[in-house]
């Protein structure tokens, strides 16, 4: 499966899930996600009570978790070579939020880019694909354009 067909699965996936909401403003870029991760973990760890909105906004964020995380397996089941990370497959949208949240907050340099990518490179160094053969014939181990 090509890549441009997992980005554009796990895109719809997420414009599913995104409903009436400028889904951009969630997930656009790692201090979006940083924040609304920072809030669900928040709520799990005192007696917060989120508002509405951010309800909102950690609903929306955990389907684009389960949707990037389903898409992956699907890509995976196809082709065990095309991601540079393996999911486990009984990966909890908590599990996902921890593994992003901790990279994010090693890497705060990177907070500006893009959500997705830094998800990508999250992943990667937690669940590394030792089978990863990234296109182009680049050397195992090369994270082409995930950020470093």
């Amino acid at each position: 499966m090509k890549m441009s067909t997992i980005i554009a699965i796990a895109g719809a996936l997420a414009g599913l899930s995104a409903g009436r909401c400028e889904a951009e403003s969630v997930w656009g870029t790692g201090s979006s996600l940083a924040e609304v991760i920072g809030i669900d973990l928040q709520a799990h760890a005192s007696d917060h009570q989120l508002t509405s909105y951010e309800t909102n906004e950690v609903c929306l964020l955990l389907g684009y978790f389960r949707g990037f995380a389903e898409s992956a397996a699907i890509a995976s089941h196809y082709d065990a070579t095309a991601l540079p990370f393996c999911l486990p497959d009984n990966i909890t949208n908590d599990a996902i939020e921890r593994v992003v949240y901790k990279f994010l907050s090693e890497n705060q340099d990177k907070l500006g880019l893009q959500g997705g990518a830094l998800m990508v490179a999250a992943f990667t160094k937690e669940y590394p694909n030792p089978s990863f053969s990234p296109p182009g014939g680049k050397a195992k181990g090369d994270k082409g354009a995930v950020p470093p």
